[in-house]
This record gives C-alpha cells, structure tokens and sequence, in this order.
C-alpha cells in the first residue's frame, strides 16, 4: 500500500473564553491607528512577543486581528473585557503545526497567551484541517474524476476545472470538494501547483524532510503532489460530533476523520451499475490507513524556523526584481 509522503494537521481555529489587557488594548489600538494610516500591518512589541497588527479588525466582534509570522498564528481580540465571553480567537497557520506539530503548537498557544498577560477560561475548537499528500510517481496515470466518488445523498460535490492551454480548447479538473463548511469537507487537488501558483516555498522543504525523515527518495523536479484534505468546521464538530473542548477533540477527532473517509470514498469505476460496490482507489485506501493511525503524533521533521528563513529568501527577491 503506498504512504502518504507527508501527513498532518493543516488548520486549527480555537475561540477562548476570555480576555486580553486593558494595557495591551490600548496598545493595539495605536498601533491599528498606525497600521491605518500607513495602510500596512504594523509590528507591535508587548512583554517579549512580536506580532505585526492589521489595520482593521474582524468580524465577531474582534477589534485587533495580530499576525505573529509564517510559522505562527492569526490572533484577534475583542476590547470587551468580560471575561467568561468569547473575545479571543486564533486560526494557527499551516507551517506552524507542520514544523511544529500539534501537540507543541497547542502547549505554544497558552504560551503565548500567557507572555500577554490574557485571563482565559474556556476553549472552543472551531475548525480542524488534516492533510495527507502523495507523490505523482505512486499515482501512475491519475486523473481526478468527480464521478467516481462515491457518496452519502446527502454531501454536496463541487468540482473545479482549469483550462488547459491559452486558449482553452480542453480543460481537466483540478480538484474536487466534497461538502460545506462550517460542516465536514473534503477536498482532493494539486498541491504542488497551488505551492507554485501562491509561492508557497515551505512546501518543497517540509516534503524533502518527511521523504528524508522515512527514507525515501526525495522529489524529483517538477513532479506533482496529490493533496487530500479533510475538513471539520464548527458546526460538524459541535453539533454532529459533541467536540467543543481539547479533550472531547482528543478522544473523537480519529472517529470523526474515519467516520468522513469512509462516507465519502474515491472508488475506481466499474461496469457494475452498483456505485456502492466499486472498489476502493489506491489513495484512498491510503488515506483509510493513515486515519486510523495516531494522528496527533505526525509530525514533518522539518526544522522550525525553517519556514521564516525560505520566506525571508523569497520578500529579497521579490524586493531585488522591483529594484
């Protein structure tokens, strides 16, 4: 059976209960002052953390959207200073639980909110990602056809096609989305032209650590990733599955994971008129495979701190062609 070359969480959005400083309020209202006028997010030093403050809030209520870095979190936070309501939220960035993983990156959250000096009670896990991609040389002649995933009635299917050539006289799909979010969503693309298209150049490193990390050979050039991403937004998690705390995410999210594989399959087409009965795709038994393992002990191998020094490559680059 093949293995996925990389598997881990991708996304993790957490709401507290709670509050920040009336101290840091002030400070984060100056400085969104600053980032307004400047027209560009403004760092912002407070107790030993460094966080660059956006000119604008967010919806929900949150007066500062924070952004501490590539291999870290969106933080935003309400002025409202009672406590037992929802005033702090973070949305982890995908590298940072890719370096890290997401045992470290939970620990680093009440961190850094602690360094800030927030009062917070309770927690409420409000989406979850986990990703598993696979290399094209594992895939030999793979398309990606919307029709051959088998379904509940009840999941809706949204295909995306990208036109091949300047002039479009074929086109392919590209990826496919299964589901809605805030409930569950599954989607299978190609990661390594999105890597390419957003410039996203931690990728190819987090992948050649991981390949380094299980000793296979690492990609060659230009070769394409298969990404299948699992989705469970806030509604799917609460109110299907009874998740709202770490530890109700820590006894059900493998179930919840299984439990979405399983309803929503990638089958190989037969001549059967039987949909239900089709076998399952190679990737799809890997992908089976790889819920039902540990999933909150994944981790890349990559160095943190890896993703800052390729970004910072990447800004004098792009700064040098402007010159």
């Amino acid at each position: 059976m093949m293995k996925p070359i990389y598997q881990g969480f991708d996304g993790l959005d957490v709401t507290f209960q709670g509050r920040i400083p009336e101290a840091l309020c002030a400070e984060l209202e100056a400085t969104k002052a600053m980032a307004a006028e400047a027209r560009h997010p403004i760092l912002c030093e407070w107790r030993g953390q460094s966080f660059h403050v956006a000119e604008t809030g967010a919806a929900g209520g949150y007066a500062y959207r924070c952004d501490t870095g590539p291999e870290g979190a969106v933080w935003f936070f309400s002025k409202n200073q009672q406590i037992n309501l929802w005033n702090i939220r973070v949305s982890c960035r995908s590298a940072w639980l890719a370096t890290k993983g997401f045992g470290r990156v939970r620990a680093e959250i009440y961190e850094f909110l602690e360094a800030i000096g927030a009062d917070v009670m309770g927690e409420a896990i409000a989406r979850v990602d986990y990703a598993m991609d696979f290399r094209a040389d594992d895939l030999p002649g793979f398309v990606m056809e919307p029709n051959n995933f088998v379904m509940h009635a009840r999941s809706n299917r949204g295909d995306h096609y990208e036109d091949i050539g300047a002039h479009g006289t074929s086109g392919k799909v590209t990826s496919v989305t299964v589901g809605t979010m805030p409930g569950r969503q599954i989607i299978i693309y190609d990661k390594a032209r999105e890597v390419a298209v957003k410039q996203k150049a931690e990728w190819p490193l987090i992948w050649g650590a991981s390949l380094q990390r299980q000793g296979r050979a690492p990609l060659a050039e230009g070769e394409r990733v298969y990404r299948v991403e699992l989705r469970a937004g806030k509604a799917y998690l609460k109110e299907r599955w009874g998740i709202t705390t770490w530890a109700e995410l820590d006894a059900k999210l493998g179930d919840l994971f299984v439990a979405a594989v399983t309803d929503i399959r990638l089958c190989m087409a037969t001549n059967d008129p039987n949909r239900s009965r089709w076998p399952l795709h190679p990737i799809w038994e890997a992908v089976t495979a790889a819920v039902k393992g540990d999933l909150f002990e994944m981790q890349s191998g990559a160095t943190p701190g890896v993703v800052k020094g390729v970004r910072r490559s990447q800004l004098a680059q792009t700064m040098s062609a402007m010159i």
